[in-house]
């Protein structure tokens, strides 16, 4: 064998070796993952407003802000619907709520969709509130004013913040604190929100009528909701609505209150009681001067429709988003209020049973 022949061999085999070595790294190194995945699901939000940065960006996540949509929002304070927003934010809590502020779309506007709350004024913390979560309970205070134009105003505030909080998974409870820290939309004035085991109102004689309602018990609530709101069992009385979908109940062991219910949701309460006052500290007992006083303009007088010489005074609120509501003061010829009917039209202005 020539010489050239010999090195054409040698250069063959070495080429042969390379390329099965290069074949078998080949071989164990995997191929690269193409595959895309979805957002994980959102299972723990912020423990404070403004978290760490990290340097790894974090996926875009839905989240859902509930806002009051009409026309059903006006028959249930509490009424509100989800739209959802996007976000890169870490953040969800916080950002959900600084969306809840914004409020709707012109799109979701078109719709029915309203604003939930608006804020007024300068802040007291550099923003336009805090928010904390620890053991499950949410602590939301705002640093600016909240506009409050009624009860329903408050009541709709409440449930959307109260919702939009509560869609995450380590929030079960939420605490709203207005700017000067006391509990936002406490109708009791005793601050029940900031109070351990006091967290929820009781319905009793020292609850206050409110033109949705009274104490924890809002129009709009269903017989269920109502009884755990107020933790008091409600007892159906025999009435002659019942073929209309009218029925009356009483809270068991609490006399002097009754509940008219139409279509499966309380749409007036009805008191007879001295010792029950409304927000405005009218109660039974007080004369007329003394409601005209409290209420001025705000008051219309009627003619008793049974009683010679007695009068009905409606208390007609000028807030828009009370509009759909009513107090009713009955009062004897005498001129003393023995009765109070406050929640929606037309049921607060039924004199007789449901018509």
């Amino acid at each position: 064998m020539d010489l050239h022949k010999s090195k054409t061999i040698l250069l063959s085999t070495i080429l042969l070796a390379y390329l099965s070595l290069n074949a078998c790294n080949q071989q164990r190194t995997p191929p690269p993952d193409t595959s895309t995945s979805s957002p994980s699901p959102i299972t723990e939000v912020e423990t404070s407003p403004t978290p760490t940065q990290t340097q790894n960006t974090p996926k875009q996540r839905k989240v859902k802000v509930f806002l009051p949509k009409q026309p059903q929002s006006n028959e249930d304070f509490r009424y509100v619907e989800s739209v959802v927003r996007s976000t890169n934010s870490r953040a969800v809590a916080t950002f959900a709520i600084e969306q809840l502020i914004i409020g709707p779309t012109k799109a979701e506007t078109k719709i029915g969709f309203t604003e939930a709350l608006q804020l007024k004024g300068s802040s007291n913390c550099g923003k336009d509130f805090t928010l904390s979560i620890a053991a499950e309970t949410a602590t939301l205070k705002f640093c600016r004013a909240i506009l409050s134009p009624g009860v329903g105003y408050d009541a709709r505030a409440t449930s959307a913040i109260q919702s939009t909080l509560k869609q995450f998974s380590t929030i079960k409870s939420v605490v709203i604190l207005n700017k000067d820290g006391n509990c936002f939309g406490d109708l009791s004035g005793e601050n029940l929100c900031l109070k351990t085991g006091s967290k929820r109102e009781r319905l009793s004689t020292k609850s206050k009528i409110a033109i949705n309602g009274i104490g924890p018990i809002t129009v709009g609530m269903t017989v269920k909701e109502a009884s755990q709101a107020g933790q008091v069992k409600l007892v159906q009385q025999t009435s002659g609505g019942e073929e209309r979908g009218c029925l009356f109940y009483d809270p068991e062991g609490i006399e002097n209150i009754g509940f008219m219910v139409t279509e499966g949701k309380i749409a007036r309460v009805y008191i007879s009681s001295p010792e029950i006052s409304t927000l405005s500290g009218v109660k039974v007992g007080d004369n007329l001067e003394k409601v005209m006083s409290v209420y001025g303009k705000k008051i219309e007088i009627y003619p008793h429709v049974y009683v010679p010489g007695g009068k009905y005074a409606l208390f007609v609120p000028t807030d828009s988003s009370d509009k759909n509501y009513r107090v009713m003061f009955e009062a004897n010829a005498e001129g003393k209020v023995v009765g109070i009917s406050a929640g929606k039209l037309p049921e607060v202005r039924y004199l007789e049973g449901c018509s």
